[in-house]
């Protein structure tokens, strides 16, 4: 009796303790992407090495979709093209903020580079980037310790999407930052 009261403790624990390990924060992934108005804080790691610890926050504040997308693409370059056909724009207003967490603390992070932020498909596959100019201001910019960015960012979704969703890969370019990919509702 006292075995199989032992044994059955054991697995409960075990199992209470892999369930934990295993449940993911917001925003980890597409199914429980960070919605929009809610900052994810991460952590990236920039530097000629990836080696210098940034504490970093992200927040989708505002997304425009549809012909109001394009519209506000069209008054940013005239010479913007359409989407490709069965995609549809989406604008996305994006606030980032990085805090040195050691010194020296002046690394800098290229925001917004391309394929750095990646609209998904319903099935969960990378759609190309977006060659349309952004409305001013635009977040792609080198961006230092405790200096606020925000800007648009464009990107092209499926039009049968009603909830697409986008991810943030800090290590796209290059070993200058590093960071867990983040995952964010564009709707």
């Amino acid at each position: 009796m006292k075995s199989t009261f032992f044994t059955v403790m054991v697995s409960l624990i075990l199992a209470g303790v892999l369930s934990v390990g295993n449940a993911m924060a917001q925003g980890d992934s597409p199914t429980n992407a960070m919605p929009v108005k809610k900052t994810v804080e991460t952590r990236l790691e920039c530097g000629q090495i990836a080696t210098e610890p940034y504490d970093a926050k992200f927040t989708v504040l505002e997304v425009v979709r549809g012909k109001e997308a394009l519209d506000r693409i069209k008054a940013a370059n005239a010479s913007n093209q359409p989407p490709q056909a069965g995609y549809e724009y989406v604008l996305a207003r994006i606030a980032f903020e990085m805090k040195a967490i050691m010194a020296p603390g002046n690394k800098t992070f290229e925001l917004a580079r391309k394929m750095q932020f990646v609209a998904l498909t319903e099935d969960g596959n990378e759609i190309d980037a977006s060659l349309a100019t952004p409305p001013k201001p635009e977040l792609h910019r080198m961006v230092r310790a405790g200096e606020p960015a925000e800007g648009w960012i464009v990107l092209e979704v499926e039009q049968k999407n009603k909830k697409p969703v986008m991810f943030f890969d800090p290590a796209v370019g290059g070993a200058m930052g590093r960071g867990k990919i983040l995952f964010f509702q564009l709707y």
